[in-house]
């Protein structure tokens, strides 16, 4: 058994493990991602974009010295983004974003106040 061991032509190395402080690093990111999306363009966020924000924060991040993390691939940052949404990641509180559809992310509406009606402005 001390000869060469042959990988087969499927294998792929396996990523590093996340750890429970990476993976709210990269949820708090994905939310951030959809409130900039959300605030600037007023509209629903696509994972592809969310991916892409949060690859940018990075990269400054990292400039700065500020990322202690691994660059992760396009689908564990989809799969944080998933657990940002879900409310068995968010500790009592509602998700701050939520999704629309497969794959399309928001702001959760229930997080602002509904605007005023010019009625309940004047009482």
């Amino acid at each position: 058994m001390s000869g060469k061991t042959e990988k087969l032509s499927s294998w792929r190395p396996q990523g590093i493990p996340m750890d429970e402080p990476e993976r709210v690093a990269y949820r708090q990111l994905a939310v951030e991602a959809v409130f900039s999306i959300w605030n600037t363009e007023h509209r629903p966020a696509q994972l592809r974009e969310i991916y892409i924000k949060v690859q940018e924060k990075i990269q400054i991040l990292s400039t700065l010295g500020q990322w202690p993390y691994h660059y992760r691939s396009k689908r564990s940052i989809d799969r944080r983004v998933n657990e940002a949404a879900s409310p068995a990641y968010c500790e009592g509180e509602s998700p701050k974003i939520v999704a629309v559809t497969a794959g399309v992310y928001m702001a959760n509406p229930t997080l602002f106040e509904p605007p005023k009606l010019k009625q309940d402005a004047e009482i």
